[in-house]
């Protein structure tokens, strides 16, 4: 990607946490740790599936005007989804100076195949009904969602145009309805929805990354900018304007919520430091739907990100660094037992 792509994306998609960190010498080689105990960790890409890792997490100085602070900013969009009989994973994959979506069996992993055939995917999203992935692209100077077929073909529909930048489409149970993310601006993003049979947009509420609910289509969870640009994680009803704040915590960002398959956890990506402080990092969390029970999931020094549940509720995919000698990411598995 080009230097203004990379920028671009930041400048978009980042969440942050400030501290005052040292950088240390990390060990990405273990799978876990003991704080991990009990958890059975699953590798399930390997470092030939090239997963996709461009600035997925990074570490920076001074950015966007922000002069003596150490941060670490990182994407906020899915970068991995499952389909809805617990089949199937797909990721992102970067090779040849292109980004696009691979798909392998969930269980045994082996061989990928190719779904689109793009030149810079930046996210994606898995239809409710198995048929459609959501995804967005960075083309001619702006971030557009799209859509193809999950099995086969390469046909692909472009939902949004324009001049605008739009991210993280998910597709309604019926299929009838698009929910994206428009960005307006570094920290400023609006909560919109395209009407496939009215060829309608509509725009709801201040927000990103939004997450439906099953069941309920008034009703979706999101994160939200604070003034000082760290993500808070709100439930939001579209139809009454109701909005409620589930999981806040000064000088530390919450993104990318997903809700559990029972509809009692929501899973998000937050920031995470260990006990001296020196390193500083991106781990799992989950949160009850009332904002009780709020508990860190993974420790690992490495980064762990962009969370998904299987569908059964009993397992969590991820990105992740652990397991490799290099800090390389792959798809992980690992247990849910709370």
């Amino acid at each position: 990607m080009n230097k203004k792509l990379i920028l671009g994306m930041l400048v978009a998609l980042c969440a942050s946490f400030q501290a005052d960190a040292k950088r240390v010498k990390l060990d990405y080689s273990v799978v876990n740790v003991p704080e991990e105990g009990g958890v059975k960790f699953e590798r399930i890409t390997d470092d030939a599936d090239c997963v996709n890792s461009e600035n997925l997490v990074s570490k920076a100085k001074g950015l966007f005007g922000l002069k003596n602070l150490s941060k670490i900013d990182w994407w906020v969009n899915p970068r991995i989804a499952i389909s809805p009989d617990g089949t199937k994973i797909a990721y992102l994959n970067w090779k040849n100076g292109t980004s696009n979506v691979m798909v392998k069996d969930a269980s045994r992993g082996g061989a990928s195949t190719q779904r689109t055939f793009r030149t810079n995917v930046t996210d994606f999203t898995w239809s409710p009904d198995g048929k459609t992935l959501c995804f967005t692209e960075y083309r001619s100077g702006h971030f557009g969602i799209y859509l193809i077929e999950a099995e086969q073909g390469n046909v692909v529909r472009q939902i949004t145009t324009g001049m605008e930048n739009d991210f993280a489409g998910q597709i309604s149970k019926d299929g009838n309805n698009i929910l994206f993310h428009r960005g307006e601006g570094y920290g400023n993003y609006s909560i919109w929805s395209y009407d496939r049979n009215k060829n309608l947009f509509s725009n709801y509420s201040r927000g990103m990354t939004p997450c439906l609910i099953p069941g309920d289509n008034d009703v979706i969870y999101c994160g939200r900018y604070t003034d000082k640009y760290e993500s808070e994680i709100w439930r939001v009803n579209l139809k009454t304007g109701v909005e409620e704040l589930l999981l806040s915590q000064p000088g530390r960002s919450f993104t990318t919520p997903r809700l559990s398959p029972d509809k009692q956890w929501i899973l998000v990506t937050g920031v995470s430091m260990d006990e001296k402080g020196k390193n500083i990092n991106t781990d799992l969390f989950v949160v009850k739907v009332d904002g009780t029970q709020f508990t860190q999931l993974t420790y690992h020094p490495g980064n762990d990100i962009s969370g998904i549940w299987a569908p059964d509720g009993k397992s969590i995919y991820f990105i992740s660094q652990r397991g490799s000698s290099d800090g390389a990411y792959n798809v992980w598995k690992m247990d849910f037992t709370l």
